[in-house]
């Protein structure tokens, strides 16, 4: 419906969320990486479920080249449900070194300097738009 309206790159096409919908676009990535050329996923909440990088996340992955940007505001709590342990973006640093070096799969990660969860959702579609 809306490429009759405006032109679309379906080659170029971004996945955007934050908080939960963070979560939602990895979700993508991992079981369908050939989807959107950009997955952008600001503030996951990593901290409600663990992401699991399968062995077929590899097989999903070829013939395919997307582009994943992490997002996340450094005044974020790593758990706002209860205590963290270690660093609060301990959980992203992790999933960004698991995926980092994986044939086809770009990877940048942004962080909001003394940007609250909250504050991260409008600056990060912001950043999305500008930097996708």
């Amino acid at each position: 419906a809306i490429a009759a309206q405006a032109p679309i790159n379906l080659h170029q096409q971004t996945l955007w969320g934050h908080s939960y919908g963070g979560l939602l676009v990895l979700h993508a990535l991992l079981n369908r990486p050939g989807e959107f050329a950009h997955y952008a996923a600001a503030s996951p909440s990593l901290w409600w479920t663990d992401v699991n990088i399968d062995a077929g996340f590899k097989q999903r992955l070829k013939g395919h080249q997307p582009h994943l940007l992490l997002m996340r505001g450094t005044a974020e709590p790593g758990n706002p449900r209860g205590p963290s342990v270690g660093q609060p973006d301990q959980r992203m640093q992790t999933l960004k070194s698991q995926l980092n070096g994986l044939p086809g799969l770009t990877v940048d990660y942004h962080t909001f300097d003394g940007m609250s969860h909250g504050e991260t959702l409008p600056a990060s579609l912001r950043y999305a738009l500008q930097a996708l």
